[in-house]
C-alpha cells in the first residue's frame, strides 16, 4: 500500500457562550467532548503519526498569538495521546462570550506558525453558531475564505441541526460556497465515529508477464480483498522498565543447550531425522524465475466452490494503457467470457519460490468495475479435505407435504430484499460485502480505550450497536408465524452437545462390556465342547509333532481345566495346582 500524507488537525471547541440572549444547550458540550474523544482515539489507533492540537473558544483563559479574548491554545501540536483524551473529557462549560469567526482566524494563525512539514491541514470547529448580526457584520466572507485557501486548510464545522438559517449560519454558508467546506451535525459525526475504520489507501501493484504460448502480455495485479487483522500485542514492563527477551533450549530433563547445539529435523515415531542447512536447501523445490504462465483452459463449471482456496483474490489489469497491451488483454477476457472458460495458470512470485496454481475468471459488464481477470488460488491434492455426507433422500421421503411447505415458507420469510429490507446502517446496507466493520475488532478497540482511561474499573460489555449489526428485526418479525408452524409440525428437542457426547460414550462402554461378557461365555462353551468331543479332535491330529509347542499346549490345557472347575464346583485344589504347574513349566522352560 502506498503511503498517505500526514494530517495536522486543530480541534476548535466552544465551551462558552455565543449569544447571551439565547439559552445554551447543555448537552452540546457533552456531545462535543464525545466527538473529540472518539476522534483522538481513532488517531491513536489508526494514524499515530498524525499531529493534533486543541483550542478552546469561550475559555476563561486568553492565550493565542492574536490576543483574541477568551480564545485559548489549550494544547500544542503533538502526536495523539491519551492525555489529550483525558483533558477533553475534563472540560467544563463557562459563561464567557466569544464568536466563531475570531476563534477561527486565531486557529488559522496558530496552524500557520506551528505546522512546517508538508501535511493535510484541517480545522474541525464545534459550536452552535448563534452569534448576533452585529458581531457577524464586522467580518467579510471573502476574507475568511481567502485566508483558509492560502493556508490550504480544510474547514469542517459541527453543530446541532437547525430549522432556521441564522445570520451566523448564513455567513458560514457563504464561506463554504467559496472554499467547498463541509458542515455536519453532532449525530451524524457520532455515527461516523462509531467504528474504527482505517483510511482507504491506494493499492500497491504487482507486475507480471502473462504468457500464452508465444504471446506475452504485461499485466498488473492488485489485491482485491485483504483481511483486516487486529494489531499484534506488545510486551512491556508494568513499570516501563527496559527488559530483554531470552530464549532457552531445554530437553525433558531441563538440561539447557546453546543454539549451536540445536539441530533441526523431523521426527517420525521414535526416529529423529536431522536436516542440516545444506540438506534443507537440497530439499526445497527449484521453481525457476518469476513467471505467470497459462497452462490451459477449462469450462467454468469444472471449478467448484470447494476448489477456490484463498480468501484474498487478485484483480488483473493491463500494465499500461497502450494498444499493444490492452488489445490482446481485453480480447482474451472477452473470448473467455463468450466461451464460459477459466484459465489455469502456474504462478511463481519470485526466484525459486513455491509455485502456485491459480484460476483466472473473466469479469466484464459490472457497474463501476473495469474489465479484468479475477485470480483465485486453487488447491493441491494435499490441501483438499473430502467430506462424506449422509444421504438425505431417505429423510426427505419421510417428510409430509405440509412439512415441506412449512420449511419452504420459513426460508422465504428469511430472504433479504433490496427494497423492503435495506436495513441501512449509517448509509450502508447490512450484509453487503465490505460494508459492515468486524464487530470483534471494533469491540477490542473499545476495550483498549476503556482500559487506558479507566484502569481500575471493570471492562464494559459490547456496545449495543455492535450487537445489533447482524440482527434484522423486520426479518425476525416476519418469520415468527412460520417458526410457530415448524414447532407444531416437527418434534423439536433441545440437545446439550456435551451431555449427548457423554451419553454416547456410556452406551459405547456398556456395549463393549456386553461384547466382552458374550465373548467370554462363548469361549467357555467352546472349551466345554472341545473337552466333550476331544476324541474327535484326536482322530484328525497329524502325527507330525515337529511344529507343536508342547509348553503352550500344557498351559492351555491347565487353563481349560481351571475354567471348567470354576463353572461346576468352584476353584478346586487340583485344578489350581495344574494351572500353577503349567505356569511354572511355561516360565522356566521345562520340557515334557
Amino acid at each position: 500500500m502506498s503511503k498517505t500524507m500526514k494530517e495536522s488537525l486543530i480541534l476548535l471547541i466552544n465551551i462558552g457562550v455565543t449569544n447571551p440572549n439565547i439559552e445554551n444547550n447543555h448537552s452540546a458540550l457533552e456531545k462535543a467532548k464525545e466527538i473529540a474523544k472518539r476522534k483522538i482515539e481513532k488517531m491513536i489507533f489508526l494514524s499515530p503519526k498524525d499531529e493534533i492540537a486543541i483550542m478552546l473558544m469561550g475559555s476563561s483563559v486568553t492565550k493565542n498569538d492574536l490576543n483574541t479574548q477568551h480564545v485559548e491554545e489549550f494544547t500544542d501540536f503533538q502526536i495523539p495521546n491519551w492525555d489529550f483524551v483525558k483533558k477533553c473529557m475534563a472540560l467544563e462549560r463557562t459563561n464567557h462570550c466569544s464568536n466563531w469567526v475570531e476563534a477561527l482566524i486565531a486557529a488559522v494563525e496558530f496552524m500557520e506558525k506551528n505546522v512546517v512539514d508538508v501535511s493535510t491541514r484541517k480545522i474541525i470547529l464545534i459550536s452552535d453558531f448563534n452569534e448576533d448580526a452585529d458581531i457577524i457584520s464586522q467580518f467579510q466572507a471573502d476574507a475568511i475564505a481567502d485566508r483558509l485557501s492560502k493556508g490550504n486548510i480544510k474547514l469542517i464545522t459541527i453543530s446541532e441541526p437547525s430549522t432556521s438559517l441564522t445570520i451566523s449560519r448564513k455567513f458560514l454558508k457563504d464561506v463554504y460556497e467559496k472554499i467547498n467546506g463541509q458542515h455536519t451535525t453532532f449525530d451524524k459525526v457520532l455515527s461516523d465515529l462509531k467504528f474504527y475504520t482505517p483510511a482507504s489507501k491506494k493499492p500497491c501493484p504487482y507486475y507480471y508477464t502473462l504468457e500464452l504460448l508465444d504471446k506475452k502480455i504485461h499485466i498488473t495485479s492488485y489485491i482485491k480483498i485483504d483481511i483486516e487483522k487486529f494489531p499484534s500485542w506488545k510486551t512491556e514492563s508494568r513499570n516501563n522498565e527496559k527488559f530483554e527477551k531470552k530464549t532457552e533450549y531445554l530437553n525433558r530433563q531441563r538440561v539447557s543447550y546453546s543454539k549451536d547445539e540445536i539441530v533441526k529435523g523431523y521426527k517420525y515415531g521414535e526416529t529423529f531425522i536431522p536436516v542440516e542447512k545444506n540438506l534443507e536447501e537440497c530439499m526445497s523445490y527449484k521453481s525457476g524465475g518469476k513467471s505467470y504462465k497459462i497452462y490451459g483452459f477449462t469450462n467454468r463449471n469444472n471449478i467448484d466452490l470447494e476448489y477456490l482456496y484463498k480468501s484474498a483474490p487478485h484483480i488483473l489489469l493491463p500494465a499500461k494503457e497502450s494498444e499493444n497491451i490492452t488489445k490482446p488483454f481485453y480480447s482474451l477476457v472477452l473470448a473467455m467470457q463468450k466461451t464460459n472458460s477459466v484459465a489455469i495458470v502456474r504462478k511463481v512470485l519470485g526466484n525459486n519460490s513455491s509455485p502456485r496454481m491459480v484460476a483466472l475468471f473473466p469479469c466484464i459488464d459490472i457497474p463501476d468495475e473495469p474489465w479484468c481477470l479475477v485470480e483465485i488460488e486453487l488447491v493441491f491434492a494435499e490441501d483438499r479435505r473430502v467430506m462424506e455426507t449422509r444421504s438425505m433422500k431417505s429423510v426427505m421421503k419421510q417428510l409430509l407435504e405440509e412439512q415441506n411447505e412449512a420449511v419452504d415458507s420459513l426460508i422465504n420469510s428469511l430472504m433479504l430484499s433490496d427494497t423492503q429490507d435495506s436495513c441501512e446502517i449509517d448509509g450502508s446496507q447490512y450484509f453487503l460485502p465490505g460494508y459492515v466493520p468486524n464487530p470483534e475488532i471494533q469491540h477490542k478497540w473499545h476495550i483498549l480505550s476503556h482500559r487506558v482511561i479507566n484502569p481500575d474499573k471493570p471492562l464494559p460489555p459490547m456496545e449495543n450497536y455492535l450487537k445489533e449489526i447482524l440482527e434484522v428485526p423486520s426479518v425476525k418479525e416476519r418469520s415468527k408465524s412460520h417458526l410457530q408452524k415448524i414447532v407444531k409440525l416437527f418434534r423439536l428437542e433441545s440437545i446439550d452437545p456435551k451431555k449427548e457426547k457423554n451419553e454416547i460414550k456410556e452406551q459405547d462402554n456398556i456395549q463393549l462390556d456386553n461384547n466382552i461378557d458374550t465373548e467370554e461365555s462363548n469361549k467357555i462353551e467352546d472349551i466345554a465342547d472341545v473337552e466333550s468331543n476331544s476324541y474327535k479332535e484326536l482322530e484328525v491330529l497329524s502325527l507330525d509333532t515337529s511344529d507343536i509347542d508342547f509348553d503352550e499346549m500344557a498351559l492351555r490345557g491347565a487353563r481349560i481345566r481351571f475354567n471348567l472347575s470354576q463353572r461346576r464346583d468352584g476353584v478346586s485344589c487340583g485344578s489350581t495346582g495344574a494351572l500353577a504347574r503349567a505356569e511354572h513349566i511355561h516360565q522356566h522352560g521345562y520340557s515334557l
